[in-house]
């Protein structure tokens, strides 16, 4: 497993500005919304924890050959869970292959595994990964609770 240090914006908005896009437009358009939308993903649940006065490590997981999850956070009890931020509307099987790869190595340790996209309805992909919307992933993750 490899573990490496990951740069992530809080202020989206000062990140767009930084890179030169002038309008919501152009970042959606590029090979960048990506990024952005795991960036945007990562600073709402930093602000959730925020917000009720407590923090949760949030972890980048990605093996030596590999396969990488965006998002791996333990929460109160020790439940860890692990997310994918995908920007589309209906991930698939092959958007979970990371989440796959990390509860192989972790031997049922993880609680739930989430792709977190664009979609409207939760959905679960064959492999029991859950599809869901940021908002509805915020919902879950407040119920498992937060470190204190």
């Amino acid at each position: 497993m490899i573990k490496s240090p990951k740069l992530v914006y809080l202020d989206t908005g000062l990140a767009a500005f930084l890179a030169g896009f002038r309008s919501e437009e152009e970042l959606l358009a590029s090979s960048y919304a990506g990024s952005f939308w795991e960036s945007h993903v990562f600073g709402q649940i930093v602000r959730q924890t925020a917000s009720e006065g407590k923090s949760t490590p949030i972890t980048y997981w990605r093996s030596a050959n590999g396969p990488e999850v965006d998002l791996v956070m333990e929460l109160a009890g020790g439940t860890v869970i692990a997310v994918e931020c995908k920007w589309k509307e209906h991930p698939d099987p092959a958007d979970a292959a990371g989440l796959r790869a990390l509860e192989r190595a972790e031997k049922g340790g993880l609680k739930e595994k989430y792709v977190v996209c664009r979609t409207k309805v939760p959905y679960r992909l064959t492999d029991g990964t859950w599809v869901v919307s940021l908002s509805y992933l915020l919902k879950k993750i407040n119920l498992y609770g937060f470190h204190g």
